[in-house]
């Protein structure tokens, strides 16, 4: 076997060994001795993988990215690589990996190279590769075809899968393989025969070749002051264990939408609205922080004011943005506990402040009747459906204003109906509008390995942030579009602005021009080029009825909706 094929089948081997399952491939000639490793596993007549073509490269890891929310065991281990090849390609990643690395998940990038000796003497499709992911991945190896570094290939394999799940550092996160190939790129004659052995070792599921993780041991010491009224602030990826403590000692929990774990007997709806009352914020002497809570403004400022931060955290690097917090913990001991009447008098007092503000959403609601609404739009999903995606902008903005108002009673009744949808996902490791559809799209392809029949996932996102990704859309011929559903509000260009202070500060000419830039594309001919099936929705009964089918493949409904700057304001001010 060639060289280059060698190490190629090597990385693949060792990648199925340590649970890898799904491969995005971008095509190209440099990295083609992966291409020809993957063929020869998708060949079997029982693969343990599944492979998906990308052109582009940004695209592709997106969508590999949505790939690695798949609803298995809560596992941090990785489950989906995307590989390049060398030159331009591999920067078209960077978006993707940031994503990752703030968001800690373990994403799998791997790039194909030039050898050394044709680096720094002008030859075609070259830069340097190297370290080019430093600061935003958690470990990088760099391999080259010198067969003496074969043996070796399985064990550091092994290291960074173990990395990317977080062992033994406690933080997961992104790593990248950069691989350098020599000529020739195609396998030789005898390839398949010297291998097949290996393919069938690698048919097995569920692999472990990285240690057990270390745990910290949390202190014994009790943190939390039982004397304080507490509540519990939930940010993106919060630790189950918190809430659940949260559940048992009857502390109010401030959860950002993506949080849908909180017993209904501790939920809060509206953090937005009550944070920002001083009558609310007044009752409040301590805050236990989880996830990384960085979406609402009146959050951050309550957060940066006077009380007693606890940040509890499994990973070395914690959220804690004005440096306010008097302890930082891993995480929660039997010993640390509230008082119980001092907690009761404060949930009666946020369940009451709560309620009205109720009120005033569903007035809100109500006054649109059937016209369609940013708001409108939001609280339908919610009620409607299981897996929601929010675009970056203003859709998870309006969801944290509402989210939770669904079967909200503070007795913990469920006599107003369902209590919202079983997962929800936002893109907010650095909370922008690349990639969401494309990490949608994989998400979507994800839960085609958890359920027999997938649930549609609902993608809900403006204009601007779906014609940002457009090209996420693409995919090769004879590969189905996963069940997923994108809901485009379209109100002609970036309003997210209009609710900021560039809203009241630029003239509407400089804003329409610098902030709004609306778009002359045509997104029903956009969608249907790439293959999606097109609906223009244009009242919530159609969009209802939409919502309670599944989706045919990939849907796009266009619904041209108002603006929600005063609808927003509205909300802020309850």
């Amino acid at each position: 076997m060639y060289p280059s094929q060698a190490l190629a089948e090597c990385i693949i081997d060792s990648l199925i060994a340590g649970g890898i399952r799904d491969f995005v491939y971008c095509p190209g000639s440099r990295n083609a001795p992966f291409a020809y490793a993957l063929a020869r596993y998708e060949a079997l007549s029982e693969s343990p993988i599944r492979v998906h073509i990308r052109l582009d490269e940004r695209a592709a890891a997106f969508f590999a990215l949505g790939l690695t929310l798949g609803e298995g065991s809560g596992s941090p281990a990785a489950r989906a690589c995307v590989i390049t090849t060398s030159g331009s390609a591999v920067t078209h990643l960077y978006p993707a990996i940031s994503e990752a690395f703030y968001s800690r998940l373990p994403l799998v990038a791997i790039s194909a190279d030039r050898p050394a000796e044709l680096h720094g003497v002008g030859a075609s499709q070259t830069m340097a590769q190297k370290g080019i992911f430093s600061d935003h991945v958690v470990e990088e190896w760099d391999f080259s075809s010198d067969s003496a570094e074969l043996a070796s290939v399985p064990g550091r394999i092994a290291r960074a899968l173990a990395a990317a799940a977080g062992h033994p550092s406690g933080t997961p996160g992104p790593i990248h393989f950069n691989c350098a190939f020599r000529d020739p790129l195609t396998p030789s004659d005898e390839a398949e025969a010297s291998t097949s052995a290996q393919l069938r070792e690698n048919c097995r599921g569920g692999a472990e070749i990285y240690p057990s993780q270390i745990v910290r041991k949390p202190s014994a010491e009790a943190v939390v002051k039982s004397d304080l009224a507490t509540v519990v602030i939930a940010g993106h990826g919060a630790q189950d264990s918190v809430l659940r403590w949260a559940e048992r000692s009857r502390v109010p929990v401030f959860a950002e939408p993506m949080v849908t774990g909180v017993s209904s007997e501790v939920h809060v709806p509206f953090q937005q609205t009550l944070c920002a009352d001083p009558d609310v914020v007044a009752r409040i002497g301590q805050i236990v922080v989880t996830g990384r809570p960085t979406l609402s403004r009146p959050i951050q400022k309550l957060l940066a004011s006077d009380k007693r931060v606890i940040v509890v955290s499994p990973y070395a690097a914690w959220t804690d943005l004005h440096g306010m917090a008097s302890c930082v913990v891993s995480s929660l001991t039997q010993s640390d506990r509230v008082d119980a009447a001092i907690q009761s008098s404060l949930c009666e007092d946020l369940s009451a402040r709560a309620q009205s503000v109720a009120r005033g959403v569903d007035e809100l609601i109500n006054s649109y009747g059937d016209e369609l609404s940013e708001i409108g739009v939001l609280d339908a999903l919610w009620q409607d459906c299981s897996h929601i995606f929010l675009g970056a902008s203003n859709p998870v903005r309006v969801a944290d204003l509402i989210a939770g108002r669904q079967g909200y009673d503070p007795k913990g009744n469920s006599e107003r109906g369902p209590r919202g949808p079983q997962r929800v996902w936002s893109s907010r490791g650095l909370a922008g509008i690349d990639g969401n559809v494309s990490t949608a799209l994989g998400w979507a392809r994800a839960l085609e390995e958890s359920y027999e029949c997938p649930p549609t996932v609902h993608a809900v996102m403006g204009d601007l942030t779906f014609l940002h990704d457009a090209s996420g859309l693409g995919m090769p011929l004879g590969e189905e579009f996963p069940r997923c559903r994108i809901i485009v509000l379209d109100d002609r260009g970036g309003s997210i602005f209009k609710s900021l202070e560039h809203g009241q500060r630029a003239s509407e000419a400089v804003y329409e021009r610098y902030f709004g830039v609306a778009q002359r594309v045509d997104i029903t001919a956009l969608a249907q080029a790439y293959g999606a099936k097109i609906r223009r929705v244009s009242s919530m009964p159609e969009l209802r009825a939409i919502l309670n089918t599944e989706a045919d493949g990939l849907e796009v409904l266009q619904l041209c909706v108002s603006r929600p700057t005063e609808d927003i304001a509205f909300l802020r001010s309850l």
